[in-house]
């Protein structure tokens, strides 16, 4: 099997950095990375004051049932 030229590889080479098809896959995955961070991070922080008020909650009718 021959070698191809170095023109070859190199107009190759500079059809695969021009071409934009596989470039929307990867904006929507780094999209999707980065909700999933700011979600996971917002529920990290507002995790802790939702657990208080349903454990306040529960307090309160237990009381209430004794």
């Amino acid at each position: 099997m021959a070698m191809p030229s170095m023109r070859t590889s190199m107009t190759t080479f500079r059809a695969f950095l021009a071409a934009e098809a596989g470039g929307t896959g990867l904006e929507f995955a780094i999209i999707a990375a980065g909700v999933g961070l700011a979600l996971s991070s917002t529920l990290y922080v507002v995790g802790g004051v939702v657990t208080e008020k349903y454990a306040a909650i529960a307090s309160a009718l237990k009381r209430q049932n004794n």
